[in-house]
């Protein structure tokens, strides 16, 4: 995947051998190979709110990547209060109602760096609808597809300390990509803790 292997590239040569590094929104833990292939030594943890993606993880990734099943954990972002050197959350909080709950938690808890990928723009959107691409007899579920304000994201995260870069995606060339019949502007930044 052009995004996993970009989060590994960025990061290779920022996280330490023997630091740890969060997946927020892991699903299956499929980032893992990319940081693997790069040579990355980090401690991958991941989480997710979904029960069956974190067994699909402890039950396929655990054994081919020798990562004891503790690693993945079924929860929250905004539950989360343990601590990571480095925090990984990539096309996640789009889905979430609002951004800066789930982002707080996730800045206070990264020790030295964040990085995000995010359906970024110039203005808040925010879209509640079916979702046309469900199963049959649940197109009738509401999911979200928001759009935040770069330049308030930014804001945010430099308010908690970092010192924000902005990286070109890769993946969409920083333009837009369809996703859900939705389209999203996704933005990558780089917050390294400063304070």
């Amino acid at each position: 995947m052009t995004c996993a292997a970009q989060a590994a590239r960025i990061l290779a040569p920022l996280a330490a051998d023997g630091e740890t590094l969060l997946d927020a929104g892991c699903g299956g833990g499929y980032y893992y190979w990319s940081f693997h292939r790069r040579g990355m030594t980090a401690e991958y943890h991941g989480i997710d709110y979904t029960p069956e993606i974190i067994d699909l993880a402890r039950r396929e990734l655990c054994p081919r990547a020798a990562l004891p099943p503790s690693r993945f954990q079924v929860e929250a972002i905004e539950d989360l209060e343990r601590e990571f050197d480095t925090v990984l959350c990539f096309n996640v909080l789009t889905n979430s109602p609002h951004y800066k709950l789930p982002l707080e938690r996730l800045l206070r808890c990264s020790r030295k760096r964040i990085l995000l990928r995010e359906n970024l723009g110039d203005a808040l959107s925010v879209r509640y609808d079916p979702d046309p691409n469900l199963d049959e007899g649940r197109r009738h579920i509401r999911v979200y597809h928001n759009r935040y304000p770069l330049a308030e994201v930014t804001a945010f995260m430099e308010s908690f300390g970092f010192r924000v870069t902005r990286i070109p995606d890769e993946r969409t060339g920083d333009g837009e990509e369809m996703v859900c019949d939705v389209p999203h502007a996704w933005r990558i930044l780089l917050g390294e803790r400063v304070r």
